[in-house]
């Protein structure tokens, strides 16, 4: 059994070296774009949670104006102290900056409002096809999904597909689905 920090450092090299075959990557991308919007819980909902992907991820741009185009609203997080997270409209004027993790966030001003999604699209490094996940290591998306139970779907990248060989702790939270290509 390897530890979660052994297999975020393999899952970040393999997830490097995808996004040196673009053509590869995004083909994986759209095959998976097309399962979520065909699945229940993406019909259904109308506040979409989804971060704003770095250049390893699964790209979110696309899933984003995919939810815009079904007339859904995105939310994406912000970090916030001890390790928390809230989520706040991503519009055409939302101002962005770069968190000390290196991702993209929105910047909030007074007129901001927290919303909570009706779907959370969960990033990760590593999933299992039962729905456990190895993430960046922060636990924002443990703690934001015991507080706030939500359906959730994860998009999984062929090199992000693995059997739980991990330890599962008590506060990670399963997944709903994991879409897989």
């Amino acid at each position: 059994m390897r530890t979660k920090k052994q297999i975020r450092q393999q899952q970040i090299a393999t997830l490097q070296t995808l996004a040196q075959t673009p053509a590869l990557k995004h083909a994986q991308e759209a095959q998976l774009l097309e399962l979520l919007m065909a699945t229940e819980v993406f019909q259904k909902a109308t506040i979409i949670g989804v971060t704003l992907s770095q250049p390893i991820e699964m790209a979110t741009q696309p899933v984003i104006d995919a939810i815009r185009l079904a007339g859904k609203q995105v939310v994406v997080p912000k970090t916030l102290p001890e390790r928390q997270m809230a989520f706040y409209p991503l519009t055409a004027t939302t101002e962005l900056t770069t968190s000390s993790y290196g991702a993209l966030e929105p910047v909030v001003t007074a007129g901001s409002r927290v919303l909570i999604p009706d779907l959370m699209i969960v990033p990760g490094l590593a999933f299992s096809p039962e729905g456990w996940r190895v993430g960046f290591g922060g636990g924002y998306y443990d703690r934001y999904l015991a507080k706030y139970p939500m359906p959730t779907v994860a998009l999984a990248l062929k090199p992000q597909q693995r059997s739980a060989d991990w330890a599962i702790d008590e506060f990670d939270i399963q997944l709903d689905q994991v879409l897989q290509v």
